[in-house]
């Protein structure tokens, strides 16, 4: 199956990657469903996890799609519907709709322990950067695709390059790439990478839905942590419900997350450097206790 690779970061207790992969006969029903939880909070503007700090829109717009990103990464489909919520049309009352149809997201995240602070041999951030989004695509890809379900990436798409000082080097990302499984491709073309930004209101950004798609990213990569580490306040917490439901789930082992509607949909891993070595570890999948709130995902 072809995909589109949407990628943010995050540097909080480390450097993080989040990637998100998209189907592209999914991309524009995601979208759809993300549009449409726009239209019903009422908010339009660049949407982040930074930018949630009380409960308002923009909060009841971050949740809705939380669960809309969540739900659409189902890879196991049942006789039961998953409720999407939409956001809140009015105090205290939440539009939702049932996903019936499978979506098929894929989320990798990836946590380089040091926040690339022990990266001595590379000349620039933008190369610490490219090195690791290489181990995490790959670790990401091996681990979700197989030969039955192979995933070829046919774009990616970066939030932005400005912080980097240049433009992302898509050579030595995907040149550098050696033992690629052969269920795993990624696409030869000129324009496989696109840095252009994700602020949709700016003249220079990546077309809507990419920009759109990038900001889901970023939400996930926070929810996620979140999840992991401990949320930093109670409206952080309420935005971490759902993925705290599949980390406990995650630490329950693989036979558990082999009957699951989840299954291969997301994986953790994080690296670091030691004597000169990188060496790689599971990411502690041993979410906070959120109690009777983790109901939603079943």
């Amino acid at each position: 199956m072809d995909y589109e690779a949407f990628h943010d970061e995050s540097q909080a207790s480390g450097y993080w990657h989040g990637i998100l992969l998209v189907p592209m006969l999914s991309k524009a029903r995601v979208c759809e469903l993300l549009t449409k939880a726009r239209a019903t909070t009422r908010y339009q503007a660049p949407l982040s996890m930074k930018r949630v700090s009380k409960p308002n829109r923009v909060f009841d717009c971050a949740k809705a799609w939380l669960t809309i990103g969540l739900a659409a990464m189902s890879s196991k489909w049942g006789a039961d519907p998953i409720p999407i919520f939409l956001g809140q049309a009015k105090p205290g009352i939440w539009e939702y709709t049932l996903l019936r149809e499978q979506l098929g997201l894929k989320f990798i995240l990836f946590r380089e322990r040091d926040n690339l602070s022990a990266m001595n041999l590379h000349t620039d951030y933008g190369s610490k950067v490219e090195t690791t989004f290489r181990m995490a695509l790959k670790g990401g890809l091996h681990f979700m695709g197989d030969e039955d379900h192979p995933i070829a990436i046919q774009r990616l798409h970066f939030d932005g390059h400005r912080h980097y000082h240049r433009h992302i080097d898509a050579a030595r990302i995907v040149g550098r790439i050696s033992g690629l499984r052969g269920y795993c491709h990624i696409a030869n073309r000129p324009d496989l990478v696109d840095d252009a930004s994700s602020d949709h209101t700016r003249g220079d950004a990546q077309g809507y839905d990419d920009c759109q798609l990038l900001q889901l990213s970023d939400l996930l990569i926070g929810s996620f942590r979140a999840a992991l580490l401990g949320p930093e306040s109670e409206l952080r917490a309420r935005l971490s419900y759902s993925a705290a439901s599949l980390l406990l789930r995650f630490a329950q082992g693989p036979a558990r997350m082999a009957n699951s509607r989840w299954r291969k949909s997301f994986w953790l891993s994080q690296c670091y450097i030691e004597d000169g070595t990188w060496r790689f570890q599971p990411l502690e999948a041993e979410a906070p206790d959120y109690g009777t709130q983790l109901t939603f995902l079943q």
